[in-house]
């Protein structure tokens, strides 16, 4: 729960500070719109095997198609989603 926790906040302080004045990547709004759909789901059932793991592949799919991560940030966010364990719900 921690580690979800952690890498939603990584999301919202990245995805806060993009500059409006760079145009984001056409799969980018996409995306994001996935990744809030499956988080907002996700948080409404935390026992929902597939719900996790639509959760984990539109978290990955964000960082893949929203650059606004560092390296490092990008290794560390994906890191707390492979740790994401959707076998123990």
């Amino acid at each position: 729960m921690k580690k979800i926790i952690g890498f939603l906040l990584v999301v919202l302080v990245a995805s806060s500070c993009i500059s409006k004045a760079i145009d984001p990547l056409a799969g980018c709004t996409k995306s994001a719109e996935k990744f809030s759909t499956a988080s907002s789901a996700f948080f409404m059932d935390f026992t929902s095997k597939t719900k996790c793991e639509a959760f984990k592949d539109a978290a990955k799919a964000y960082l893949k198609d929203c650059p606004s991560l560092s390296v490092s940030e990008v290794k560390e966010a994906n890191d707390s989603i492979n740790d994401i364990d959707c076998n123990d719900l």
